[in-house]
């Protein structure tokens, strides 16, 4: 931008420059967020108003009857199951990952080996489907590397007790996921948490103990619960993994919705988006929660 200087010596915007800000204080905030805003209407917003919209339509016309069926006992016990395999993998994953979190924090470590954990744990925690299916299974299963190596070893055989088509099987899986995903999650939180917070209550005379319940707890927590929320939506929404591993073995949600999309037997398009809007509920519910958490977090770590 070109600068004029008035008779008072105060460097001034040329006409030229004077018209360009003109020009781009008169374009609304919202075009340049223009590409994001559609891309989110396109691949989110659209298909989950359709979806809801056809949960209520049977043969064409408004009904209740898909979403009554989700009370039956069968789907019930399916969300049952669903939501008792996200709590288990969020709770154990959960506590793993703050561990796995402090040690990286606070711990005394070769540099080294933290980031050979921080980029395994980046991976980790974005991997899953077929793939990771495929890596359990040919360590664990039947005639898993592992398990050979075991068997021979010792003469247990780890495929009887460690079945992976399981509810238990496929709750070790997801830990694979959601212990490195936890981890990062924590990282962020940890690293804000000022040094001079422990030095300040040392020299008032609190205990390490004292400092970690009455400063450092009641900080962390907000964004600790809000990464098991996260883990809580992370499982309960994976599908490639389940269905690559138990198939139809295992009541879960997602199974479900797979069998009625594309099953030849068990079609049903309407009860599928029946079932995806009342995992759209609980996700968003964990979601929203996890947002409130977030603010109330940021106001103690500015």
């Amino acid at each position: 931008m070109q600068l004029e200087r008035n008779p008072a010596g105060t460097p001034e915007p040329s006409p030229r420059g004077r018209m360009r800000s003109r020009g781009a204080r008169g374009i609304p905030g919202w075009v340049g967020a223009a590409p994001l805003l559609l891309f989110l209407a396109v691949f989110l917003i659209i298909p989950i108003a359709a979806n809801v919209v056809t949960s209520f339509r049977v043969d064409g016309k408004f009904s209740l009857a898909a979403m009554a069926q989700l009370l039956e006992p069968q789907y019930l016990d399916a969300f049952i199951q669903t939501i008792n395999l996200s709590l288990l993998t969020a709770g154990v994953g959960g506590a793993l990952g703050f561990i796995l979190a402090w040690a990286l924090a606070t711990g005394s470590k070769p540099a080294w080996l933290q980031n050979l954990v921080l980029s395994f744990s980046a991976v980790a925690s974005q991997m899953g489907g077929v793939a990771l299916a495929f890596a359990f299974i040919a360590t664990l299963g039947v005639q898993g590397l592992a398990t050979q190596l075991i068997l021979g070893l010792t003469g247990w055989d780890v495929s009887e007790d460690v079945q992976l088509a399981s509810f238990n099987g496929l709750a070790l899986v997801y830990l694979y996921f959601q212990v490195p995903l936890m981890a990062i999650l924590l990282l962020p939180a940890f690293g804000s948490l000022k040094k001079q917070w422990p030095e300040a209550a040392y020299s008032l005379g609190a205990t390490r103990g004292r400092y970690l319940l009455d400063v450092a707890l009641p900080i962390m927590w907000p964004p600790i619960v809000g990464s098991l929320l996260l883990l809580f939506a992370n499982a309960f929404g994976a599908y490639a993994t389940a269905y690559a591993l138990a198939g139809g073995r295992v009541n879960l949600v997602p199974i479900l919705i797979g069998f009625f999309i594309s099953g030849d037997v068990m079609s049903d398009e309407s009860f599928a988006a029946a079932l995806v809007t009342g995992m759209i509920v609980i996700v968003v519910t964990a979601m929203g929660l996890r947002t409130l958490l977030e603010r109330r977090t940021n106001k103690w770590l500015r």
